[in-house]
């Protein structure tokens, strides 16, 4: 049977978000400061904090930007409790779809007279049905405070910049099969500033995401301070993959869905 593409929305909120390691001092100076305040020196880079010491570890005369404190955390995604939304595409003649990146191909020739309009919509976006995701795994990133100075523990800074809008392209590759919501799902991380997808799967197969066309605007911002236990972290902390020896067991049909 002919190849069916199927493109997933991914959900419309979301954001950019980090976790990284900052300096003790930083950390005592701000733990017990207004939130409001931290941000708003995170943004403008300390401008208007000079007594603040500085929240990188490397140079102490350089702020580091929030997005570079990302030792233990880096991404940009919907929440994990958004809804996603299928559309059935086709690609267009002389257009291919790399399965490996997930993107769509054409040659110079291709693009210089038709753009970048790779595909057709079989299906009506407006008319897709919200879903819920259905989570395979959870990876826990929760820092604590009582664990200030104690072996193997670090403070550490998350910072989340909340956004309205796309946040990545999923692409679907069936055998001529229906699009089947039991076989696509995904892995999260729980965090101190909110739960984000980390991954996506069909069918035990490991997705592509394309942030090509991602585009978003900032609604408001979110930071925590706390304390990692850095060994528990490397123990605990592993997101999916596909040799993960457990995908088997995580892949247990739901008991709301079945897997064909």
């Amino acid at each position: 049977m002919s190849k069916r593409y199927f493109k997933i929305e991914t959900g419309r909120y979301g954001g950019e978000v980090v976790c990284g390691e900052v300096t003790p001092e930083f950390y005592e100076y701000w733990v017990d400061r207004d939130a409001d305040d931290l941000i708003n020196a995170m943004w403008s880079d300390g401008e208007d904090e000079p007594d603040s010491p500085k929240p990188g570890r490397d140079d102490e005369d350089y702020w580091t930007a929030w997005h570079e404190l990302d030792d233990f955390l880096h991404l940009s995604a919907p929440y994990a409790d958004n809804q996603y939304y299928v559309t059935e595409i086709k690609p267009k003649e002389g257009v291919t779809y790399d399965e490996e990146w997930g993107s769509f191909e054409a040659s110079p020739e291709w693009t210089d007279e038709n753009g970048y309009d790779f595909f057709d919509e079989l299906t009506e976006p407006s008319d897709a049905e919200g879903r819920d995701y259905i989570t395979i795994a959870s990876q826990e990133l929760y820092g604590n405070r009582d664990k200030f100075g104690s072996d193997n523990c670090v403070p550490v800074l998350f910072f989340h910049s909340a956004e309205k809008g796309a946040f990545g392209e999923v692409i679907v590759v069936t055998d001529g099969e229906d699009f089947n919501p039991a076989k696509f799902r995904i892995d999260m991380v729980e965090t101190d500033v909110g739960e984000f997808i980390q991954s996506y799967w069909y069918d035990k197969k490991l997705l592509p995401v394309n942030y090509d066309w991602s585009d978003s605007m900032g609604k408001g911002t979110y930071c925590y301070l706390s304390v990692l236990d850095v060994e528990d972290h490397k123990k605990w902390f592993k997101p999916l993959e596909e040799y993960t020896s457990e995908l088997e067991e995580y892949w247990e049909p739901d008991e709301d869905v079945i897997i064909e």
